[in-house]
């Protein structure tokens, strides 16, 4: 009678036990475990006694349990949940209050500006709901295999025996232990993921439903704006400031402002980046100038080229950084792209006020930076007033005056990009545009095409200057390099200028368009147009593709391209160097050019997103059209990858390959050139570089011996004319002293003894000019000794 209770007690420790095991069957924590444990467990089991079975399914259990109160000890991870959540509740009521308490003073620029930040809410409410469910899943799921073990019969039976019972009570005991603390464990976690799955669900149809109201107030905006909001401007009369629309209008902005902050503190991410560049540049631009300075040629700093660049570029880089600023998020808000022309507005004046002259700065700078600051804040009036509106009528005569001003006059004044030209006649239109529609009251547009005509303008102007100090960058890391490697010949900046232009132009007109269609208002539109454009699943056959894989794809392959080209720049290569006067460069620079193109073609396939068997297919395809015609081809490219590697020449190496000689200028994938002692460019495939005969003359060192063969009489002077063709030799600082200079005699006769004079030079480029350099001394010096040269 006293076993009885014993009895009870066990049987539910083994429930607990026996559920555990399941539980750890199913719980997708435990996916790295062979799926085929349990299976051999009852393979093993099968034809044991059933207490000899269990004494094996308590020694697994001891394990399980072990793993999963490890696990459960850690929890799941909700903490960033947990933390992150107030924040967007708190940007979701601001936002709710906004718009249903401060509708009337609320523009479309605040109006945009809430539905990219819903959406951002709304995307990761989306991605927490998501992972809350899976953990849910995971809780629930075991909750209910650990149910239906209860009624295992085999379990019934077993503890049923007393003897067993006795001989592993203090196995039982532990394992009942254990059993518990897995129990309320798992049992806290369900509870907790509940409540902040309840949480997050209702933010996340807050979300939902404040973007079908602001979609709608947009909608109503747009009617609104595209008609006549206000009279006519002349026969608009001045009307008293409504004391509650400037209450409304600051608990507006008060509450904008928490919402902002919930921007800014969800992409820290992005300021870690900006940080990162403008430290990058920094450091690039400085380390280049203290390197010139240590060399001790600091005339190089006054060139002319750098315009914008100091040794220490505290302005250059803020440029650089608040230019490529618009890169870091494709889908602002309008207040994100405000500040940071805001704060380039600021960098600029204080740039130009150092670089430029002051009659330009004054005349074409100063004029600017008003409008910026008038032209943004008469438009955050909510009530315009007759005398505001002709205040702003004069203020937009004043702007398109001056963009004639500045289309006429600036191009002679400064030297700006091209595109500002272009960005200037659109400038002078919208401000004739944003004239019409205060005239004829439609205040907001007016106010829209003003404000983005005059910060269009701002951005491709620093746009400009942007391009001009990335280009003075380049041409300081050249002069660094190319003094590092002891270079001192010129180069044609302006064709690498040029080059890099073009590049460079692509970057300054994607950023001018995303700030001037942002500051349209109809940027969002725009991107998702795109985003639909280019994500949109198309099928042809069984393959399934996206425009923007294929775009992606094509764009990787020209960025690889454009690198593994310009990549020469950074260590002061030049396409118009003589090459005769450069010491070998090794490979290195083909090896990463080899590198770039390689990795760029990997990673435009992993952004195709074909699926390996479909690029096998290609593979396969490409090795019939190589077997057909492209033998040639593949050929030199694979040659290129040999003469890498192997390296039976370098740049600067002075070869013979056949009836052609010269300098190595460059070793390319597919080619290399040479050049020859008359300055022609030879290029030679690189399959003909290994299948023929290849001669380097300075695979080990830069040395050649040379020959002279002169006649000279009368024959009994042979041995002081040998005393002097030696002694006038060796003053020459090219010729090496070992192997000392020899002089053999080749034929003799009475009147005339012919000899040939072998001699060892420094460097195989210049053996023309020294042998010039020795016959002449050697004449010179025979002749005044009565000795003969014939």
């Amino acid at each position: 009678m006293l076993q009885i209770p014993t009895r009870q007690c066990f049987f539910r420790s083994i429930l607990l036990i026996t559920l555990l095991v399941t539980f750890n069957n199913h719980l997708s924590l435990y996916a790295q475990q062979p799926a085929a444990t349990d299976s051999t467990t009852r393979d093993n089991h099968a034809g044991l006694s059933p207490e000899d079975s269990m004494v094996l399914k308590i020694e697994d259990i001891h394990n399980v349990l072990n793993r999963i109160n490890n696990i459960t000890a850690q929890g799941f991870n909700t903490q960033p949940i947990e933390t992150g959540l107030p924040e967007i509740q708190g940007g979701l009521s601001a936002i709710d209050q906004n718009i249903a308490l401060y509708s009337k003073v609320l523009n479309i620029r605040n109006l945009q500006t809430y539905r990219v930040l819903l959406g951002d809410m709304r995307r990761q409410l989306g991605n927490w709901r998501e992972t809350l469910f899976g953990y849910n899943r995971d809780l629930t799921k075991m909750t209910a295999d650990m149910n239906a073990f209860r009624n295992d019969s085999s379990i019934h039976r077993v503890l049923r025996d007393t003897a067993f019972r006795q001989l592993y009570i203090s196995e039982l005991q532990q394992l009942l232990s254990k059993g518990r603390q897995a129990r309320k464990a798992i049992n806290d976690d369900l509870q907790r993921i509940n409540k902040l799955q309840a949480l997050v669900s209702n933010s996340y149809f807050k979300s939902m439903e404040l973007e079908n109201r602001l979609n709608e107030q947009l909608r109503v905006f747009s009617i609104r704006t595209s008609g006549q909001e206000y009279a006519s401007l002349w026969d608009a009369r001045d009307t008293k400031e409504n004391a509650a629309m400037l209450e409304m209008a600051r608990k507006s902005y008060e509450g904008e402002q928490k919402i902002i902050s919930y921007y800014f503190n969800h992409h820290k991410g992005y300021w870690f980046w900006f940080f990162l560049i403008g430290f990058i540049f920094f450091y690039w631009v400085f380390k280049g100038f203290r390197t010139i300075k240590d060399s001790g040629q600091q005339d190089v700093l006054a060139d002319v080229h750098f315009r914008y660049l100091r040794s220490w570029p505290i302005l250059a880089t803020l440029v650089v950084m608040l230019n490529v600023a618009p890169f870091f998020d494709l889908n602002p808000p309008s207040v994100y792209v405000e500040l940071m022309q805001f704060f380039l507005l600021i960098t600029l004046t204080l740039l130009f006020w150092r670089n430029w002259p002051r009659r330009v700065f004054l005349y074409y700078w100063l004029p600017i930076f008003f409008f910026n600051l008038a032209i943004p804040v008469f438009n955050k009036t909510t009530e315009p007033s007759a005398t505001l509106r002709v205040w702003m009528l004069a203020i937009q005569t004043l702007s398109v005056v001056f963009g004639f001003f500045f289309l006429k006059k600036a191009r002679k004044a400064i030297e700006l990009h091209r595109l500002v030209r272009t960005v200037t006649i659109v400038y002078i239109v919208f401000n004739i545009l944003a004239i019409l529609m205060n005239l004829f009251g439609r205040f907001s547009l007016s106010g829209v095409y003003g404000t983005a005509a005059i910060l269009g303008f701002t951005q491709i102007i620093g746009m400009s200057i942007f391009t001009s100090i990335i280009t003075e960058a380049f041409y300081l890391q050249m002069k660094k390099s190319r003094i590092s490697g002891g270079v001192t010949a010129k180069f044609n900046y302006e064709k690498i200028k040029n080059s890099l232009d073009r590049i460079l132009s692509v970057v300054m007109f994607i950023g001018w368009i995303i700030i001037f269609t942002t500051n349209l208002n109809f940027y969002n539109d725009l991107y998702s147009l795109f985003d639909l454009l280019l994500t949109t699943s198309r099928k042809i056959g069984t393959t399934t593709f996206t425009l923007g894989n294929i775009l992606l794809f094509f764009a990787v392959i020209f960025i690889a391209n454009i690198l593994q080209k310009y990549i020469g720049y950074f260590f002061g290569e030049t396409e118009d160097d003589f090459v005769g006067e450069v010491s070998k460069k090794g490979s290195k620079l083909v090896l990463m050019r080899l590198i770039v193109l390689l990795v760029g073609f990997l990673i435009a396939i992993a952004a195709s997103g074909l699926p390996v068997d479909k690029v096998t297919v290609v593979l396969g395809a490409l090795g019939v059209g190589i077997g057909l015609g492209l033998q040639n081809i593949v050929n030199n490219l694979v040659s290129g990858m040999i003469l890498i590697f192997e390296r039976p020449l370098q740049v600067g190496d002075f070869v013979e390959v056949g009836a052609r000689q010269g300098r190595v200028r460059d070793i390319g994938i597919r080619s290399s050139k040479l050049v020859t002692a008359a300055g022609a460019e030879v290029i030679v495939p690189n399959g003909d570089l290994l299948s023929g005969q290849l001669v380097n003359w300075t695979l080990r060192n830069n040395h050649i011996r040379t020959e002279l063969s002169l006649k000279l009489a009368p024959p009994d002077q042979l041995d002081q004319a040998k005393a002097i063709i030696i002694q006038e030799i060796e003053q020459i600082d090219e010729v090496l002293n070992r192997p000392a200079v020899e002089i053999l005699i080749t034929n003799i006769t009475a009147a005339v003894v012919e000899i040939k004079v072998q001699v060892w030079l420094q460097t195989v480029g210049r053996e023309q000019v020294v042998r010039s350099e020795m016959l002449n001394r050697i004449y010179n010096k025979l002749k005044e000794n009565g000795v003969t040269v014939q």
